[in-house]
């Protein structure tokens, strides 16, 4: 689909955004478009349909087979996003150095240079283009996108950050939603959106870790790294001041930054628990780094300068920043008292802190004249904290709020079919298709935890994020 960068200037320069449509398996049912958003920043909406409506390998598909025959699952890299033109700022080997590790107060100077001075690069190497780049513009091709299908409506999932585009375009285009599940929610209303998230994530981050490592101390028949969460603790700090103290790896590129880009990213779901906890028995019981470094070496190349050019294009442009590195310091030295890794979030800040391209002002959600929505989250949720999710509702008073009880996992609706819940798909599915919501905000009980067993195989390797959503 071809947009207008500027859409004040509509004739003018252009952008081409990828779409993907999978159409509904049965016409005689389908009753319209569903858009996906898996959220991010960075998250690719056509890689996400796949991955929402393709069987896994025992035929379950996440989204139930009733909301394929309804609708036409569309997904879009957003502009900027995936494989609608991302962003570049810096060479392809940027990002595949060692970096600094801001946890470290000797290492603060250095780290707010690295990112101060990738901003000025994203600023001298893409211009006027960066500030075309927010989820105004998304929304606007989500409109524009909408019209070019015939479509007057669209039903709407979004995960995390696309909860904020579900609802910035529910603002904008109120009359053109049909349905709309916002899962996991960021905040309605705080005008330092990005910012506040980035801290918010601290002292949720450190409880996540604790169930992470306490799941790990009940299996020490499978792990062998302690029964308390004490002795967990203990060899999980072996690890991260290993990597810390010295850099790993065949080119000397793997410290604790690029550890927690793995660690951090993957705690938040269930679905690597087992694996990385394997490969942490490696490394501290058998001197074995290899799996830890098949997963925490930096590829490099130009996908990841890509990622994170269009991942910090849109947290920096969305919302406002602090402007001065005192203040930025200032609150994540209060957040990040007695934590392993407070300071790992401080990279958004220090890349946005003088954007070269400005903040937009955020989108403020109204709830004015919205048809009924579904709302998910949970009650642990580190990476949007379930508060947020709770001032979602309130700010939309059409909405209805399911709340996975006594879980700590990042999104609930449309999970991998190991860690499905089957109540929260009944009720999306239902929504979905027949327009049924509960009667009024509910709590189900949670999704089962993986149990490991000492012959289960590694996993393959988890997904590397280079900063938080």
């Amino acid at each position: 689909m071809r947009v207008p960068l500027d859409y004040s200037k509509p004739a003018g320069a252009q952008m081409n955004v990828l779409v993907s449509k999978r159409a509904s398996t049965s016409p005689a049912k389908r009753r319209g478009v569903l858009f996906v958003n898996p959220g991010g920043g960075a998250g690719s909406g056509v890689l996400h349909a796949g991955k929402l409506s393709k069987p896994e390998a025992g035929g379950y598909t996440r989204l139930p087979k009733e909301v394929l025959d309804a609708y036409d699952i569309i997904g879009m890299d957003s502009r900027g996003v995936g494989h609608s033109e991302p962003p570049s700022c810096v060479g392809e080997d940027y990002w595949a150095n060692l970096q600094p590790d801001p946890d470290r107060p000797e290492e603060r100077d250095k780290s707010w240079q690295t990112w101060q001075a990738y901003s000025r690069a994203c600023g001298e190497k893409q211009g006027a283009k960066l500030k075309h780049l927010g989820t105004r513009n998304v929304v606007k091709d989500m409109d524009r996108l909408l019209t070019l299908l015939g479509e007057e409506k669209l039903s709407y999932l979004g995960y995390s950050y696309g909860t904020y585009v579900g609802t910035a375009f529910g603002e904008l285009y109120p009359h053109r939603v049909d349905r709309m599940i916002l899962d996991s929610s960021m905040h309605p209303e705080e005008p330092q959106l990005w910012y506040k998230n980035s801290t918010g994530q601290i002292r949720p981050g450190e409880r996540r870790q604790r169930e992470y490592l306490s799941w790990i101390a009940r299996y020490d028949n499978v792990f062998h790294l302690g029964k308390t969460f004490e002795e967990v603790d203990a060899a999980w700090k072996k690890m991260l001041g290993d990597f810390r103290r010295q850099p790993h790896g065949q080119l000397k590129n793997v410290g604790a930054v690029e550890l927690m880009d793995v660690y951090v990213a993957n705690i938040a779901h269930e679905h690597y628990w087992e694996p990385l906890a394997k490969a942490m028995a490696d490394y501290v019981l058998r001197n074995d780094e290899s799996t830890v470094l098949d997963w925490a070496t930096p590829a490099g190349g130009r996908a990841q300068e890509n990622y994170i050019a269009s991942l910090m294009s849109v947290a920096c442009v969305d919302s406002d920043w602090p402007a001065d590195r005192e203040t930025i310091e200032r609150d994540f030295t209060e957040l990040s008292e007695g934590a392993d890794f407070g300071w790992y979030n401080v990279a958004y800040a220090s890349a946005c802190a003088n954007w070269p391209a400005g903040h937009d002002q955020r989108i403020v959600p109204s709830g004015r004249n919205l048809p009924p929505i579904l709302m998910f989250g949970t009650e642990r949720d580190s990476t949007t904290p379930y508060a947020n999710t709770v001032a979602m509702h309130r700010k939309l008073p059409t909405s209805v709020l399911v709340t996975e009880l006594d879980s700590g996992t990042h999104c609930v609706f449309g999970s991998a079919g190991r860690f499905t819940n089957p109540q929260a798909q009944r009720i999306g599915a239902e929504y979905l298709v027949n327009g049924v919501l509960p009667a009024g905000d509910i709590g189900i009980r949670p999704h089962p935890l993986p149990v490991p067993t000492a012959t289960t195989a590694a996993a393959e390797r988890p997904a590397t994020l280079s900063v938080r959503e």
